[in-house]
């Protein structure tokens, strides 16, 4: 299953980034989205409606590949995880939620921005990791010479992507996607 939703990902190549907002906020934003034909969608845990909206979302679109984002500690990785979503993506990387999800075999995606951490990922055979906060971090150069390094891995840059400047990522042979809240705007409509 984790390998499908990686391709769909890949393939999709813009994962819109559902932030903060209200329940009838996000449902909007993913109405939106579902409209402009993007089937694979990060939902953020940051707002107190946001996991109860994500579950109604699930369970009315089951044909749409629904991640939960901020996942930002072991026991709210465990309490998702029941909740069968499709992927699940932290801001950050610690062991416990690694082997976790190696344990579990469930599709978790830790943020990463320096090499130390993304050698934490490999020592737990995780080898799609998110870029964040991308732009902040030195945005595409930065994971051109990450490349250099760690080969094998794969990216999803996430923090400050926009219109001028996710060609660069694109560019990248070690970025399979790029992740952003602007995708549900009219500038990033999918077009067949």
């Amino acid at each position: 299953m984790s390998s499908k939703i990686i391709k769909l990902i890949e393939n999709q190549k813009k994962i819109p980034i559902i932030g903060k907002g209200t329940s009838i906020d996000i449902k909007n934003k993913f109405n939106r989205l579902v409209l402009n034909k993007y089937s694979v969608i990060e939902i953020t845990l940051r707002s107190d409606e946001a996991l109860e909206t994500s579950i109604e979302l699930k369970n009315q679109n089951p044909d749409i590949n629904i991640g939960l984002g901020s996942i930002k500690s072991l026991s709210i990785l465990k309490e998702v995880a029941k909740l069968k979503f499709d992927f699940y993506i932290s801001p950050g990387i610690n062991k416990q939620m690694l082997n976790f999800a190696n344990k579990n075999d469930i599709l978790f995606i830790p943020g990463v921005s320096t090499p130390s951490e993304i050698l934490t990922a490999i020592e737990h055979d995780c080898k799609l990791l998110k870029y964040f906060h991308a732009e902040r971090n030195g945005g595409a150069n930065s994971l051109k010479f990450l490349e250099e390094i760690f080969n094998d891995i794969r990216f999803i840059p996430t923090g400050g992507i926009s219109g001028e400047n996710m060609d660069d990522y694109f560019a990248l042979d070690n970025v399979i996607a790029v992740g952003s809240t602007n995708f549900w705007s009219h500038k990033f409509i999918i077009v067949n």
